[in-house]
Order: C-alpha cells, then structure tokens, then sequence
C-alpha cells in the first residue's frame, strides 16, 4: 500500500507539471490548402467582367491554378473574352497571370498580389494589332485579378487552444500552399 504522503506529493507534480505547460508560449503552427482545394475555392465562385472607358468589355472564366513553388507565386490560367463595339465579333482568347499572396486581416482573407501576365493570347487580332492588344490585355486583366480573393480562412483555421493566429508568410509547394500562421499577441 503506498503512503498517503508519497500520493499527495505525485498528485502535486503532477499538477504542477500541468500548469506549467498551460503557461509555455504558444507556438508558430502551419495551415495547409492543396493545389485541388485552391482550384475548387477559385472555380467555383470566379467569372468577372470588367468594362473600360465604356469601350471595352473584358470577360474572363474558367481558371486553372498551378502552383509555382519555385517563385513562390500561384499562376492562374483564364479564358478571356474581349467585346469592344468597334471590334464586332467578340475575340476569345487565353491568358495566364501569376501573383503573390497577401493576408487582409480585416476579411480574413488571402488575396493575389503583385499580378503579372505571363501570357497573354487574343485569337484574330490582326498582326499589326496583335502586340499592342497584347500588352494592353495583359495589363488589364492584371489590374481586374489585383486584390482577387483566393482563398478566405475560416475563425476555426485561426485559433488552436484558446490562442488567436495570423497568418505570417505564404509558402508555394509542390501541391499545396503552405500558410504559416503566428499567434497574434507576438506580432
């Protein structure tokens, strides 16, 4: 039979113990959103339109997101479609911007920037035309993606053990994006 005092003493480390690890510093902890989560967020909710100066009807659809880890940045391929009445015929066409990502805390969501074409490519634009519609297109479906919303974290994705977490840096991997997230207090 063990002593009573040799009991209390346990129960008492124990205890102690315990309430040491509740007072350790929360730690940095990762989320992660695979390439087949970012492209099933993206496509469901984005098809945009855009009209410039009255002129110029810009519609893109269908993305496709890849993920480039070696620049740390997510390509998203569109179909593009651009209506001008001096044009007649809608031009269809394919473009791919990249971007980085940003955290908008306010929202709570991360948002492409820093958009850039990569590519850019209008069937039937006549050849005299095509470099200049090109880098014209290019340039105005980066600035419609400018602040487009990739991806929103819920509270939950937030918080782990009663501490509130902020996301810290993006990280572009093979098949996912890797979110460092940060408790909120040490920032």
């Amino acid at each position: 039979m063990k002593s009573p005092f040799r009991m209390i003493v346990v129960a008492l480390v124990a205890l102690i113990l315990s309430a040491c690890a509740t007072l350790a510093p929360p730690q940095p902890r990762e989320f992660r959103v695979s390439a087949a989560q970012l492209q099933d967020l993206v496509g469901k909710r984005f098809e945009t339109a855009q009209t410039y100066l009255g002129l110029l009807d810009i519609n893109l659809s269908t993305p496709r997101v890849t993920l480039q880890p070696e620049s740390n940045r997510v390509l998203t391929a569109l179909d593009v479609s651009l209506d001008a009445p001096l044009i007649g015929t809608p031009l269809q066409g394919a473009v791919s911007i990249s971007g980085r990502l940003r955290f908008d805390q306010a929202s709570g969501t991360i948002l492409l920037e820093e958009p850039r074409a990569e590519n850019f490519k209008v069937d039937g634009v006549p050849a005299a035309y095509a470099d200049r519609v090109n880098k014209i297109g290019g340039w105005l479906t980066g600035q419609v993606l400018k602040g487009f919303a990739v991806y929103t974290l819920k509270p939950e994705d937030l918080r782990f053990n009663n501490v509130n977490y902020v996301p810290s840096e993006f990280k572009v991997m093979p098949g996912e994006l890797v979110i460092s997230l940060v408790p909120r207090a040490t920032q």
